[in-house]
């Protein structure tokens, strides 16, 4: 992060993409995951040192081009590159639980694996090993996609770098699913409470008095 902090503008979009698309594609990058990276992102835009409207869809664009990229070379190399990834001699819990989902069926198996907790990685290393059909690999990333990035760059967006620890916390304990739950509930309350003050604060007002007799 701290090295992240020294960039901005295209190198910092350039390096950000580069590496979310070195993840997508199956490669274990521990010291920078993707949703510390979109947070990063959501950061920058915060102190104006990208412009969300290039930076948002380059991201975006990056997480389905490293996927599919990703899908490919499993799909040609097969299980001897995940292991030779994984160090293991067979395949993990992780990639047991994504195989599991995606054989269930359909694009709606993919977008429940991608925004599962600890699944998002495995599932396009999986769906590579199953060949699983480009048509509903895509149709399950495209929204999961869309989801990760939003969740992860708005609330670096609005909340800054000092609730990164608190989300990737939270994220990892209850799942994608249940932050992006309550990060409405908190939007929305705190829409209510605004208008609240609002209304309060006008009906305070005081009101111009009216001409003496």
């Amino acid at each position: 992060m701290t090295f992240l902090d020294q960039l901005h503008g295209p190198a910092f979009l350039g390096a950000l993409c580069l590496v979310i698309f070195v993840e997508e594609c199956g490669v274990p990058l521990p010291f920078a995951p993707g949703d510390l990276l979109l947070v990063a992102c959501g950061v920058a835009i915060r102190r104006r040192g990208l412009e969300p409207l290039l930076a948002v869809p380059a991201v975006f664009l990056t997480t389905i081009g490293g996927a599919m990229a990703g899908r490919e070379v499993f799909d040609v190399a097969g299980a001897r590159l995940l292991r030779w990834l994984t160090g293991a001699t067979r395949l993990g819990g992780g990639v047991d639980r994504a195989a599991r989902l995606l054989r269930r069926g359909g694009w709606p198996a993919v977008f429940l694996a991608r925004i599962t907790p600890g699944l998002r990685i495995t599932t396009t290393e999986v769906a590579g090993l199953l060949r699983l059909p480009r048509g509903t690999f895509l149709g399950g990333l495209v929204p999961g996609a869309a989801l990760y990035v939003a969740v992860f760059v708005t609330a670096g967006w609005l909340f800054g770098r000092e609730a990164i620890g608190v989300l990737l916390h939270l994220v990892d304990r209850v799942g994608l699913g249940a932050t992006v739950l309550l990060l409405l509930v908190l939007w929305v309350a705190g829409l209510w409470l605004g208008g609240r003050l609002l209304r309060r604060g006008e009906g305070g007002a005081v009101q111009p008095a009216g001409p003496r007799r």
